[in-house]
C-alpha cells in the first residue's frame, strides 16, 4: 500500500542522493584526502592529470544515474515510473557488481549494490 510506496521512493532517493554524491567526489574532489581515502588511492596517483579526467567521466555515469532515478520517480510518464524505476536501479547494480568485479574491492557490492538491490525490492513490493 502507500508505505510500501512511501519506503520505495525513500530508498530510491537515497541510492540517487549516495550517486550524486559520487558523482560530485569524483568530477570535483580529485584530488583530494577525503577522496584518496575513500577510494582507497594514493593523493599522489590522484594528482595524475589523466586520472583526474577519468574519474571526472566516471563521475558523469554517476550523475546520469542519479538524474535517471530522480526522472524516473518524479517525472517520467505515469506508465513508466515503474520499469524506468527498476531500469535504472539494474544499471546501478550492474554498475557495483562490475566495479566490485574488476576493482577487487568488494565493499562496492555493500556500499552501492545493497541500496539498490533494497530500493529494487522495495519497488517491486509496492
Amino acid at each position: 500500500g502507500i508505505f510500501m510506496k512511501i519506503i520505495s521512493t525513500l530508498l530510491v532517493l537515497f541510492v540517487a542522493v549516495e550517486h550524486f554524491y559520487i558523482a560530485w567526489l569524483e568530477m570535483t574532489q580529485i584530488p583530494s584526502e577525503k577522496a584518496s581515502e575513500l577510494f582507497n588511492m594514493p593523493y599522489e596517483f590522484m594528482e595524475r592529470k589523466r586520472v583526474q579526467t577519468l574519474f571526472s567521466n566516471q563521475g558523469l555515469y554517476n550523475g546520469f544515474l542519479a538524474i535517471g532515478l530522480v526522472w524516473a520517480r518524479f517525472a517520467a510518464p505515469d506508465n513508466a515510473v515503474y520499469g524506468a524505476t527498476i531500469l535504472f536501479l539494474g544499471f546501478v547494480l550492474i554498475a557495483a557488481a562490475w566495479g566490485a568485479f574488476s576493482s577487487g574491492n568488494k565493499s562496492i557490492l555493500l556500499k552501492q549494490g545493497l541500496p539498490a538491490f533494497l530500493a529494487a525490492a522495495a519497488v517491486i513490493a509496492a
